[in-house]
């Protein structure tokens, strides 16, 4: 293992981003240890992400011990919570509300940039943190996408999110739940504007992440969508229990 070391915090987001910011979120940064470095693949990034409950939560990160865990729909007495039980998450940065748009990310790894922003300016929160993977700097933006029958914010949500991700380089991964399917127009226009691939690939109608209620409809509302700096090394969903989604686990690597 390398050795934990301390990083200067430089300015936080890029301009186009720091512009759209709303509230300033909860932070603290502080050192932690970085994963030994690959071959081929410097290093590799272990990602959850939750819709859950309390319990569900503490649950899926004893079992996958991520270096990045993201939650959506966050709310005050579910971050006070989790406060007190990913003591090892020491860099964070929370957003909590009582509507379904709370959104919080929680590190185990260094962060050198982070942030809560609206894309667009009325709409919900969407946390955007830096890291370094082998000495390389990583973008990771996790997001709640407003439902296609909320009107116009669902595809404004998406541009908005399109325009700045080319501005984080192409070692940036947004994830989060987009209320969409991948094949559906809006997103796979945000693919394309937006120079990213998601998750799924060919395999998109196979996955399922929404809703544990009702397998038969076998829906991957959620997913994450990657530079051409990231390589994808695997993910599967997890237990649906605690929500109507199931979280989503992801193995992310930095291409040199």
């Amino acid at each position: 293992m390398m050795k934990a070391r301390r990083i200067a915090i430089p300015p936080l987001l890029p301009p186009e981003l720091a512009a759209g910011a709303g509230r300033r979120a909860i932070a603290e940064v502080l050192p932690v240890e970085l994963l030994p470095s690959l071959p081929v693949l410097p290093s590799e990034l272990f990602l959850s992400l939750l819709e859950v409950d309390f319990a569900a939560a503490r649950r899926l990160v004893a079992r996958t011990h991520p270096d990045v865990f993201g939650v959506t729909e966050l709310t005050p007495t579910m971050a006070r919570q989790l406060g007190l039980v990913l003591r090892g998450y020491r860099a964070r940065v929370v957003e909590t509300r009582n509507d379904a748009y709370g959104i919080a990310v929680y590190s185990r790894r260094p962060l050198f940039s982070a942030r809560v922003v609206h894309l667009p300016a009325d709409g919900p929160p969407t946390v955007v943190v830096r890291t370094r993977v082998a000495g390389k700097p990583v973008s990771l933006v996790v997001t709640h996408v407003h439902t296609p029958f909320a009107g116009s914010i669902h595809v404004r949500q998406l541009h908005a999110l399109a325009d700045v991700l080319p501005g984080l380089g192409p070692r940036a991964a947004v994830c989060g739940d987009f209320n969409t399917p991948p094949w559906s127009g809006p997103l796979r226009d945000f693919a394309t504007h937006a120079h990213v691939r998601d998750l799924y690939g060919r395999s998109a109608w196979a996955a399922y992440s929404w809703p544990t209620w009702s397998p038969l409809l076998r829906v991957p509302l959620d997913n994450c969508f990657v530079g051409e700096g990231i390589a994808v090394r695997g993910h599967h969903e997890g237990p649906g229990d605690g929500s109507d989604h199931r979280p989503l686990v992801v193995d992310l690597a930095v291409l040199r």
